[in-house]
């Protein structure tokens, strides 16, 4: 169950996370630039100065911890748009035998970092994202991420990964998530958890230009699948 923690800290993010789609360039597959993030951020550690998760509270750095997102139209090259959405608040107790932890993303924070195929169309895509159409951050200005289990893989103590699974609410909207995360502490006591992982947006209802729920769309349809890379770090209290 110490495990258990790292691992809420992780889903935060997918939650949050899960804010990060994109309407004209939905879903999309892990990125380079979602891969870049996970490795620069662990960059400086070594695995020898890591240990698994330790007994205690702990408190999400919102300014330390990052969550990015990416979305494309899978008929159209080189159509991947990414960004990145904040992590607005997280706490997470880890006991002898249990782990709880709770997340929370201010969508407001959502923001688009790259339109490769229509330059300079940045803001006009993330005032798009916002409305009610997509995230509509007006009605809904947060989501949030609760976990439900932390299961350790086999080698997980020398890995630190483990298969987490949680509750993502968004858009009034609560439905499961669960993926592989590393979660981990460092000599200093904090608690990292990062994860590349991929959702279905259209079971958070937003279905805009998906080829699931609508026909004709030629190369206007956008993936339904949402790729996610986030960091997060914490501090023990």
């Amino acid at each position: 169950m110490k495990v258990a923690i790292g691992t809420i800290v992780i889903i935060v993010l997918g939650a949050i996370a899960f804010m990060a789609w994109t309407p004209e360039n939905a879903p999309t597959p892990n990125t380079p630039e979602s891969t870049e993030m996970s490795e620069d951020n662990m960059k400086d550690e070594t695995v020898s100065e890591r240990s698994v998760v330790t007994e205690g509270e702990y408190v999400v750095i919102s300014e330390e911890s990052m969550v990015m997102w990416a979305g494309k139209k899978p008929l159209v090259e080189g159509y991947i748009n990414n960004g990145s959405i904040g992590v607005k608040s997280g706490t997470v107790s880890v006991g002898e035998n249990t782990g709880a932890a709770m997340f929370t993303i201010d969508m407001n924070t959502l923001s688009v970092s790259e339109t490769p195929t229509k330059p300079g169309q940045e803001s006009s895509l993330e005032g798009h994202l916002k409305g009610e159409r997509w995230f509509n951050v007006t009605a809904y200005p947060e989501a949030s991420f609760e976990i439900i289990s932390v299961t350790p893989q086999a080698d997980s103590e020398t890995t630190f990964v483990y298969d987490i699974a949680g509750e993502l609410t968004m858009k009034g909207v609560t439905d499961t998530l669960s993926f592989p995360a590393t979660i981990y502490q460092t000599e200093g006591g904090q608690l990292h958890a990062s994860a590349d992982f991929e959702f279905d947006r259209t079971k958070w209802g937003i279905t805009a230009g998906s080829g699931s729920f609508f026909d004709n769309l030629a190369d206007n349809v956008i993936d339904d699948m949402v790729a996610l890379s986030f960091h997060l770090v914490a501090d023990k209290q």
